[in-house]
């Protein structure tokens, strides 16, 4: 038996590291570990879901994989439900983000740059669920830890597009350099440099790695590495700001 399993790699990054940035700082308890196995579970429901709407002669398959993803995920996540049930306004949230992500799969056009940034987006909320079962109550630091992480994946989306499906498109290029660029900038001009030094690598990479020929699993190497600095770098920066 063959099982439905995303095939982006790097989102898998995305699922797990806002939510670690936003446990570790604020303090773990019990409810993130059925938090964090229900948002596993749907994250893997959305594989099946977006095949639907990519194929919907196929349905066999995807439907099966969907609904064991959604029972799963759905039963997992009814236990912090139980002392939170605020958590479900982050659902009406992610519903016009993955509404964007199933167009795009029925007009196979997934790898649009407006796709990749309404994943992260929905994938960085992760942070704000965590952060809410730490505190119990929704507050300003969960909203920049999202933006940070936003802000941090969407680089990645810039950097690995340059390196493969944009690698001749030169004005491309520049807005990545520009990008990754105000990443550090920005923080440094605001007099928080350990939020900069966090965005630093990323920098780094885009900047260094331009003309090196590189393969997807070097690629995918160098954001694993990218993705540990950017974790501890913006724990550290979270626990002394």
């Amino acid at each position: 038996m063959s099982i439905v399993l995303p095939k982006e790699h790097g989102a898998w990054a995305m699922l797990i590291v806002p939510f670690v940035v936003g446990v570790v700082p604020y303090g773990p308890t019990w409810l993130h570990l059925p938090l964090f196995l229900g948002w596993f579970f749907l994250y893997l429901s959305s594989c099946p879901l977006r095949m639907l709407f990519r194929n919907p002669q196929q349905t066999n398959k995807p439907v099966k994989w969907l609904a064991i993803y959604s029972i799963i995920g759905t039963t997992f996540l009814m236990i912090p439900l139980y002392y939170h049930w605020q958590l479900l306004s982050l659902g009406l949230l992610m519903v016009p983000l993955l509404g964007a992500n199933l167009y795009f799969a029925r007009v196979k056009r997934e790898r649009e740059f407006v796709n990749n940034l309404s994943g992260i987006a929905a994938l960085s909320l992760g942070s704000v669920a965590s952060i809410y079962v730490a505190v119990g109550a929704w507050t300003e630091e969960a909203f920049w830890v999202w933006l940070f992480c936003v802000l941090f994946f969407g680089g990645s989306v810039f950097f690995v597009k340059t390196k493969i499906r944009e690698r001749n498109n030169t004005v491309f290029l520049y807005y990545s350099w520009l990008y990754h660029g105000l990443l550090v900038l920005l923080p440094i001009f605001l007099s928080e440099f350990l939020l900069a030094l966090a965005y630093l690598p990323s920098f780094a990479r885009s900047t260094a790695l331009t003309k090196r020929e590189m393969s997807p699993l070097q690629i995918g190497q160098v954001e694993i590495l990218n993705s540990l600095f950017f974790t501890v770098a913006i724990i550290n920066y979270l626990k002394l700001a």
